[in-house]
């Protein structure tokens, strides 16, 4: 297979045939056994992992403060940053405000971006961003998870004095970081993958809007 075939197969993000597929676990995560049709006409089994839920699966949201009166009392530019408990690692961790799309909650994954912005980082209106195109349907979690997620930027959003109420077992607490210090926090690994993600688009579309 030529190069150009390879480049065109991630691009496309067209599915390898499914052969079988059983879920084989049911909690509040799903563990699928699934056979799939490699393009040589090998077939392989893999333990997939994720929400049995919709796709795109999740959003996530940096919340970036432009404002001039800020920058005038010399405060750098921030970021609302998160520091939440993950319970994989069994560590506090710093991350993003992210939450998962449900049709019962949500008419659609921005406003699952707006309702997770109100409960994990206090945060409400601003100016919206979508960081993928509207027909991308989600960034992978990981390799072997089917977990996708929406990354959205808001702009100068504001305080909210009514949020909505965090989920029982979330254990979060809120910083403002300047992106510098975000940087190195990401640089000595301190920060979820779905979170580095979304910064490194955010901040590509701030340099490129005149933002930084």
């Amino acid at each position: 297979m030529s190069e150009q075939s390879l480049h065109h197969m991630v691009e496309s993000r067209q599915q390898l045939p499914i052969v079988a597929e059983e879920r084989t676990y049911k909690r509040f995560l799903s563990v699928w056994s699934r056979r799939v049709r490699f393009a040589d006409g090998r077939e392989i089994d893999w333990d997939v992992a994720g929400h049995n839920t919709h796709v795109p699966t999740f959003a996530t949201v940096f919340p970036f403060n432009t404002k001039t009166v800020r920058m005038l009392l010399g405060a750098p530019k921030t970021v609302r940053v998160i520091i939440e408990y993950a319970q994989g690692p069994n560590v506090m961790t710093y991350s993003l405000t992210a939450g998962g799309f449900d049709p019962n909650k949500h008419k659609d994954i921005l406003e699952t971006a707006q309702h997770e912005l109100s409960e994990e980082a206090r945060l409400h209106n601003g100016v919206w961003i979508r960081l993928i195109p509207d027909d991308h349907d989600g960034i992978p979690e990981l390799k072997w998870c089917r977990n996708k997620f929406v990354p959205f930027l808001v702009l100068d959003a504001d305080d909210d004095l009514t949020p909505r109420e965090r989920d029982a077992e979330e254990n979060i607490q809120v910083v403002d970081l300047s992106l510098d210090d975000l940087q190195q926090h990401i640089l000595r690994g301190l920060v979820m993958l779905p979170a580095v993600q979304t910064t490194l688009m955010a901040t590509d579309w701030l340099k490129r809007n005149g933002h930084l």
